[in-house]
């Protein structure tokens, strides 16, 4: 294998694009320079000061964290601004579980924590946020991961779950989908557990001795259907300012209906083992050294759920590197502030990395460099509770984003051992590029090496987005090119007490390299987006990848409809990418430039950030309003995983031969607008 820096200069000469030979030389420089800034010791300062304390939304570890964020930013030179946004929470006043046939017992609805562990106190109990308050009891029903499938399953053995109590395990699709479906078949309330199985024991050591997820660890999370729409939930499609009207909770459609709370494995073990019932399918099977039946009979349980709900404040921070050639056009980089709990991972990681990014670019800044376009770095707060002020952000300022947003890089958990990205196609080849030059600190080689190698690919897959980060306002309700990128390691403490200093240090990352790794690439994105003279966003490769989206649609039947007309506008707009593509490759080619080619490149760059644009429908899908883009949306009952294609794949899971059609026609019209954007900007 090449050593690194032979490796990073075979790949420049081919993947630093958008750049004239000059500027691509000093930009490589400049990336370097930037790197070189990005310290390890500023992230881990970072990370530890922030990850002492539980940083929920609207707590006071979360104002202290905020604090303690603007003015490590203000020390470097910078100059945070806190957005803050009036948003609709829940809070959990009192969680009671009791099991009440065959025995009666309470659960536990709390990690057992070290009676001198710091703010103890203020670790949340385990609990859904916007679960409706209330008390329910009825016999238990086991349904697997509660998948729409799951539930079929039940029905078809005669299970009614009218009145039930249903236990549900984690994984396979979004939690909030989980109660959501078991309301749709009657259930009175449901309780969703972690298996061994999934992240705990069968995978390996637990916590302490190693990252898997203990006995008694509970996975927090909120169940608002973020897959209808993100963000407060009274505020849809618009900021939660003065000023701004709110529906009543009742007409919000995003909010859950039948009261669900989280427990861990060890008090989900003595519900199943007591479960009577019809044998549960082999799949069905978890990682108990029993067999698990679907009941009901022998187990029932008694949920009391006391949760409060309030307006509470969610404080963003925003940090702006102005542009000088273009200040209007933006680059942002985003990063979820707020914890469940103490958060070392989720998200502290992301947020460390982003303050390190921008105190290693206020450095450069301070020495005299200008990006031609603005960086904008934030910290998102709320996330965790339904992407809320990132959803907020956006809405606030879509008129701006709409009109200039040339990008949104998401950094959510990036620690570990494992590069991963996903984005939309046009940003494909600039991820391979960063990758290409940019080391990995464990294995010496680049980043792109390693996860060529990890994933026996020569060239590695970029995953699509979907929903559950904070790209989803940017791609899916305004239309802004987005990638989410990071490092992962596989473990089982998500959302529990024990995602936590030790845990990060000891299993996930030692020595916050792979944190500083990160910093380096999602600078290294924002810095050629920022500062190229073509952009690199390159729309033939999303003509191509929705080509192969439509196939994959067409193989499920197409009602009747035909849709040679979207192959026919995709094949144009491919060809229109292609020629814009190579006309900007020309330019920069050049060494001078006259004033009428100038005007054509800023014209070019206007064009690659409109088709993304282009191919929302502002209607909404048919389904749900709030998600505008045609061709990404998270998917009803899986609620993270992407949907291709939704207005499509909707309407033909529904066998609607007119909704299919309606949904063909706004595809060809959305891709027939990028084509005529891409030839306009050539002329």
């Amino acid at each position: 294998m090449l050593p690194l820096n032979k490796v990073g200069a075979e790949a420049n000469k081919e993947t630093v694009v958008g750049f004239s030979k000059a500027k691509a030389d000093w930009a490589l420089d400049f990336e370097k320079r930037f790197k070189e800034q990005v310290s390890e010791e500023f992230i881990s300062h970072y990370s530890k000061s922030m990850s002492i304390r539980p940083a929920l939304v609207a707590s006071k570890g979360n104002k202290a964290s905020l604090e303690f964020a603007v003015n490590e930013l203000k020390e470097a030179g910078l100059d945070p601004q806190v957005a803050t946004y009036d948003v609709y929470l829940s809070t959990p006043k009192k969680i009671s579980i009791t099991q009440t046939a065959p025995v009666t017992r309470s659960l536990k609805v709390i990690e057992d924590l070290p009676e001198d562990l710091a703010f103890k106190d203020e670790v949340i109990m385990g609990y859904n946020a916007y679960s409706p308050s209330g008390t329910v009891e009825g016999e238990l029903v086991y349904a697997n991961y509660g998948q729409p499938q799951d539930f079929k399953e039940l029905e078809k053995r005669g299970i009614s779950l009218k009145g039930k109590i249903v236990l549900v395990r984690y994984g396979k699709n979004f939690r909030g989908v989980k109660p959501d479906l078991a309301a749709q078949y009657g259930a009175a309330g449901v309780l969703i557990y972690s298996d061994p199985e999934d992240d705990g024991y069968l995978k390996g050591d637990v916590y302490p001795k190693g990252p898997w997820r203990p006995k008694d660890a509970i996975q927090r999370g909120s169940i608002l259907s973020i897959y209808r729409y993100p963000g407060d939930p009274l505020t849809p499609g618009a900021p939660s300012i003065d000023g701004v009207k709110r529906i009543q909770p009742d007409k919000a459609s995003s909010l859950p209906k039948i009261p669900t709370t989280p427990i861990s494995y060890a008090e989900a073990e003595g519900l199943l083992k007591a479960l009577e019932g019809e044998k549960a399918p082999e799949e069905w099977q978890g990682g108990f050294p029993f067999e698990y039946k679907v009941g009901p009979g022998g187990t029932k349980v008694n949920l009391s759920l006391d949760i409060e709900y309030s307006q509470e404040p969610a404080h963003d921070v925003i940090v702006k590197i102005p542009g000088a050639k273009y200040p209007e056009q933006t680059i942002v980089i985003g990063a979820h502030r707020d914890t469940w709990a103490y958060g070392s991972k989720d998200n502290t990681s992301g947020w460390s990395t982003t303050m390190e990014i921008a105190r290693a670019l206020g450095k450069l800044h301070k020495e005299g460099w200008r990006p031609d376009r603005t960086i904008v770095l934030a910290g998102w707060d709320g996330e965790e509770y339904g992407l809320i002020g990132s959803t907020e952000w956006a809405e606030e300022h879509k008129k701006e984003l709409t009109e200039n947003a040339v990008a949104y890089i998401n950094l959510d958990s990036v620690a570990g051992q494992n590069f991963g990205a996903s984005s939309v196609p046009s940003l494909n080849e600039l991820i391979y590029s960063i990758t290409k030059t940019t080391e990995n600190p464990e294995t010496k080689t680049t980043v792109f090496q390693d996860w060529s190698k990890k994933s026996g690919s020569e060239k590695p897959a970029i995953g699509q987005l979907g929903s559950g980060s904070d790209y989803t306002a940017f791609i899916q309700h305004i239309g802004v090119p987005s990638a989410d990128l990071g490092f992962s390691s596989p473990d089982g403490l998500y959302h529990s007490a024990y995602d936590n200093t030790y845990s990060l240090e000891t299993f996930v990352d030692p020595g916050y390299k792979q944190h500083a790794a990160a910093a380096k690439l999602a600078g290294s994105m924002a810095l050629r987006l920022a500062n190229a003279d073509v952009l690199p966003i390159k729309y033939s490769d999303y003509a191509s990848a929705i080509k192969s989206l439509t196939n994959e649609v067409e193989k499920h039947g197409t009602l009747g409809v035909d849709l040679a007309g979207v192959k026919k506008q995709l094949d144009e707009w491919e060809a229109a990418s292609k020629e814009l593509e190579e006309y900007g490759a020309k330019l920069t080619s050049k060494t001078e430039l006259s004033k009428d080619e100038l005007q054509q490149l800023r014209k070019i760059n206007e064009a690659l950030m409109q088709q993304e644009r282009d191919l929302t429908n502002q209607k909404g899908l048919p389904s749900r309003e709030w998600f505008k883009h045609q061709i990404w949306a998270p998917g009803l009952t899986t609620g993270y995983a992407a949907q291709p294609l939704p207005a499509l794949v909707e309407a033909q899971q529904a066998n609607d031969e007119q909704k299919f059609k309606e949904a063909v026609k706004a595809l060809e019209k959305s891709l027939e607008q990028a084509t005529k954007t891409a030839k306009a900007a050539i002329k």
